[in-house]
C-alpha cells in the first residue's frame, strides 16, 4: 500500500513539474497539409501567431455542449478566424452530420484523418482545446469548455 502511495505521489509530482509551456507544437504548412477541409481537399494555411484549436468528434456528447460557446467565441472580433475545430478519430460524413445538426458558425473546420496532428499536439481525447501562441501550446483545456473557460480566454488573450 505504501509503495502505491509513493508511486502515485512521484507520478503526480512529475506531472505537476512538467509545465505545459515546455510542450511545443510547430504549426507549419507541413503539419497542416496532413489535414483536409471537411468539404474539400484544399490545403489549409493557418496563422500560427495565435490560434484556438479544439479537437472534437461527432460521437462526443461534451462536444455538443461546448459547440455553441466556440461559435460565440469566434464572433468576437479579436478571435474571428482564429478558432479552429479539428475532427478527431471521426469520418467526414459523421462530422458533416454533426455540423448540419448543431451549426457551422464561421469557424474553420478540419479533419485529422491519421490523428498525427493531434497525437503530435499531445491530445488525450475529445473535447480538448489548445491555445497556441507563436507556434507553442500555452494553455490546454481538457474536457468541455465552460462559460468561465471562455471568459478566461477572452480576458487573457483578447
Amino acid at each position: 500500500m505504501k509503495i502505491r502511495l509513493i508511486l502515485i505521489s512521484l507520478l503526480l509530482s512529475y506531472c505537476s513539474s512538467t509545465g505545459i509551456n515546455q510542450e511545443v507544437i510547430q504549426i507549419t504548412n507541413l503539419n497542416i497539409n496532413s489535414l483536409q477541409n471537411l468539404d474539400s481537399d484544399n490545403e489549409t494555411n493557418l496563422d500560427s501567431e495565435f490560434l484556438i484549436i479544439n479537437y472534437w468528434a461527432s460521437w462526443c456528447l461534451e462536444c455538443i455542449e461546448e459547440h455553441d460557446l466556440l461559435i460565440s467565441l469566434n464572433q468576437i472580433e479579436s478571435f474571428n478566424g482564429k478558432v479552429v475545430l479539428i475532427s478527431f478519430q471521426d469520418n467526414v460524413s459523421n462530422s458533416l452530420d454533426f455540423l448540419n445538426k448543431y451549426g457551422y458558425g464561421d469557424l474553420i473546420y478540419l479533419i485529422d484523418n491519421k490523428s498525427e496532428f493531434a497525437i503530435n499536439s499531445g491530445v488525450f481525447g475529445v473535447p480538448e482545446t489548445h491555445i497556441i501562441k507563436k507556434g507553442e501550446i500555452i494553455k490546454k483545456y481538457i474536457g468541455p469548455l465552460s462559460f468561465s473557460d471562455v471568459e478566461e480566454i477572452i480576458i487573457l488573450y483578447s
